[in-house]
Formats: C-alpha cells, sequence, structure tokens
C-alpha cells in the first residue's frame, strides 16, 4: 500500500464527500481550465481541506469510485477558491487507481441487488421452500457474500441520502486527541503504514473512542438513553467503517479480514437499531440497520446474535432472509460457545409458516450432530466446554487472542 505520509493531523473540512453538506447535486458540466493546475499544490490542498473527511487519507477513494472533475470542482468551491479546486481535481486525476463505476455498490453480496424475499429463497433455493434435503455442509457452503438478496447495500458517497459509506462530519478531534491522542496516533500510524496490525489497531481504538463510558463526549453510550447521541454516533462509526473498507478496497481483496475489522460494520448498524429504541430514529433507521448488519455478518458468519439482524430484516419484510440468516449462523457457530441454540429460537420465530417445519428440522438436525460430535455449552460463558481444548476456538468466538493468527496472514 502507498504510503500516506501527512503534514498535519486530521484536518478541517472536507472536499468531495457529504461533510459540511456542499452544493446541491446539479447537472454536471465540463470543467474549463483557467490556469494550469499544480497537482503538488492540490495534494497539499487535499491534506490541509479534505482529509479529515476522507478515511483513506489521500483522495484514494475519489479516484476508485470514478468522481468525475466536474463533481470534485462543484464540491471544493464550497470550501476553496476556484484555483485551489482545479489544484486538488489534478491532484486526484494523478492517483494511480484502477476505477470502479460511480455508483458501484461496495460488498453487494453476488454483485446483483434482487427485488423481493420470494426471489431471494428462488434464485437460493430453486423454489420456495427451505430445502428438506439441505446438509450441514451444504449450507456451510454458501458463503453469504456470495448469496444475492433484496437489500441495497450502501454507495460510496451519496449527496441525496445516509445510506452511503461516507459521513457527514469527521470523526470528533475531541475523541481523538483525548488521553495523550491515544486514537489519533494510531490513525496516523496506519495513515502512514499501511499495514493490517495498525489498522487493527486504529479501528479498535476508534471503536473505544466513541463509547469510552467515561467520556462524556463519547457519543455511542448506547444503553444509557440519555448519553447516547444517535446522529452523531452514526457519523463517527461510519467514518471507521470507510476506514476498514477503504483498506480492502486499495489492497484489492474481498476476502475476510479479523471480524473485529468487520464488526465496525456491524457497529453502524446497531446504532440505528438503538435509535429506533430509543425512540430517536436516525434516517432510513431500518435500512441502515439491516444493511450494515448484514454486511459485517457477512464477512464473519460465526459472530452475533441472530436475532439483531433478523429482526431488522422482519421489519423490512424479509423473513426468508431472516431464516437464512439464523441458520446459515448457527451452521457457523463455534464449539462451546451454545449459540446455536439461539439461533434455534430465532428460526422458529422468523420462519415463514411455509417454511418453518423444514427449517425447525433442519436447526434441530444440526444441534443433534453437534451434540453427537462432543459439542456442548459449556457452563463458563465464552468458554469452551472442554479443559485443555484449543484458546484458537474462543479467540474465534470472541477474539480474545486471534489477532496474532490474523497477523500471520497480513502485511
Amino acid at each position: 500500500m502507498t504510503s500516506l505520509k501527512v503534514g498535519s493531523a486530521l484536518a478541517v473540512l472536507c472536499v468531495a464527500t457529504a461533510c459540511d453538506s456542499p452544493a446541491a447535486p446539479v447537472a454536471e458540466e465540463p470543467v474549463v481550465v483557467a490556469r494550469p493546475a499544480s497537482p503538488k499544490l492540490g495534494n497539499v490542498a487535499f491534506l490541509d481541506e479534505c482529509a479529515s473527511c476522507h478515511a483513506s487519507r489521500d483522495g484514494f477513494d475519489l479516484a476508485f469510485f470514478s468522481f468525475p472533475d466536474s463533481t470534485i470542482m462543484r464540491r471544493a468551491l464550497g470550501h476553496v477558491d476556484e484555483a485551489t479546486a482545479f489544484d486538488i481535481t489534478a491532484y486526484i486525476n494523478t492517483l494511480s487507481v484502477a476505477p470502479v463505476a460511480r455508483h458501484d455498490q461496495t460488498f453487494q453480496p453476488g454483485g446483483l441487488e434482487l427485488t423481493n424475499d420470494v426471489e431471494f429463497a428462488r434464485n437460493l433455493f430453486g423454489s420456495d421452500a427451505w430445502p428438506s434435503d439441505l446438509s450441514t455442509a451444504g449450507l456451510s457452503a454458501m458463503d453469504p457474500r456470495d448469496v444475492p438478496v433484496a437489500l441495497t447495500f450502501p454507495r460510496w458517497s451519496s449527496e441525496e441520502t445516509n445510506l452511503d459509506w461516507m459521513p457527514d462530519a469527521r470523526f470528533p478531534e475531541v475523541l481523538l486527541t483525548r488521553s495523550n491522542d491515544w486514537a489519533g496516533s494510531a490513525v496516523r500510524q496506519y495513515q502512514e503504514s499501511g499495514t493490517g496490525l495498525d489498522l487493527y489497531r486504529a479501528a479498535q481504538r476508534l471503536r473505544w473512542a466513541e463509547r469510552n463510558p467515561v467520556n462524556n463526549a463519547a457519543p455511542c453510550q448506547l444503553g444509557e438513553e440519555a448519553r447516547f447521541r444517535p446522529n452523531e454516533c452514526f457519523q463517527a462509526r461510519r467514518w471507521t467503517a470507510s476506514l476498514v473498507a477503504q483498506h480492502m478496497l486499495r489492497s484489492g481483496s474481498s476476502e475476510p479480514m479479523h471480524f473485529a475489522l468487520h464488526d465496525t460494520w456491524w457497529d453502524v448498524g446497531n446504532v440505528a437499531r438503538k435509535s429506533l429504541v430509543h425512540g430517536r430514529p436516525i434516517p432510513n433507521a431500518e435500512q441502515n440497520w439491516a444493511v450494515w448488519m448484514y454486511l459485517g455478518w457477512a464477512f464473519a458468519p460465526q459472530r452475533h446474535a441472530s436475532t439483531y439482524l433478523s429482526s431488522a430484516l422482519l421489519r423490512l419484510d424479509l423473513p426468508r432472509h431472516a431464516t437464512f440468516h439464523a441458520l446459515r449462523a448457527q451452521v457457523a457457530r463455534v464449539e462451546g460457545t451454545g449459540d446455536a441454540y439461539k439461533d434455534l429460537f430465532t428460526t422458529v420465530r422468523v420462519a415463514p409458516r411455509g417454511w418453518l417445519v423444514d427449517a425447525a428440522r433442519f436447526s434441530l438436525r444440526n444441534l443433534i450432530e453437534r451434540l453427537e460430535a462432543g459439542d456442548q455449552p459449556s457452563a463458563k460463558p465464552f468458554e469452551n466446554v472442554a479443559e485443555g481444548s484449543p484458546v484458537s476456538q474462543r479467540a474465534k468466538a470472541w477474539g480474545t487472542l486471534s489477532l496474532l493468527e490474523y497477523l500471520s496472514h497480513t502485511v
């Protein structure tokens, strides 16, 4: 990954995303250059005026998602003069990036969006029924990242909606600088090195910063209604989510990373869920709840209680999706955690009546297979059932030590 060295810490304003809500969209017109533009000056200006909103820091995302010059110019002019806007545009054009379509829906499962719940079932199983002969191995082979769904996954940047990756505000400076710049220094270290280790460290510190229970400035106190600030939390978590996403896009890999990184995506959906629970819903709360949780879960199917995402899918009238989610999560559960039993409960709660018998039978079969293999729930939460069983199993489910394994496969 190209070094992202910078001359200053997370700066003030954003040019080419929704930070500070620039002028409303207008018809794009060809850009007319008034003077020779300087990419070098544009780089400096981008760092000073734009980079705090772009987790990529160097504008990679603008080049990757094919932002036209006219769009960059229009949005830049809300913050800088015309000459500087031309410089910034020239700088973005120097980035060596293999672009995708402007409105590409990043990580859309199977690269295809379906229209409804029944189409999902027929596309996956060939009919509107849970297959009576489907085995644990058969369901395990269905990668949620490759199974098309009737959900619209976020575009990178949109001025019309909050169903996108880019936040409307930078990550709060007061959170970055707290405790001797604990989170901010980790972000800068990652932007300098671009390594998986530094990404993990930065993401974990950002996650703690936005929910630190002893910091009243932290907006993501989800369990305390009086301290929970839904929109601020939503923006902060989208910033962290986009930091992880741009790392994958830049590397050209769509393979799962350490699951704690994909949990940053789940976190965004959980803000939307809690905004509804507390009666202060963010815009498009149900859609954001469903798509962000699905996005995080698809990359780590063993994670999280299935009741959360299934509930969101039900609210969107997608019970077949909810059933698939619960049972696909069940077969991915780590030994000894007992989570698979909770997935049975979720399954019988969300399955369409025509699916109920075969879906419940599948779930019970999987539980019997687990018992016959010696997989019984531990009496100690978050621990394995067998004394002396590999720590890696617990780590796989809960993240206690699995970072070492992750780091051995990243650079």
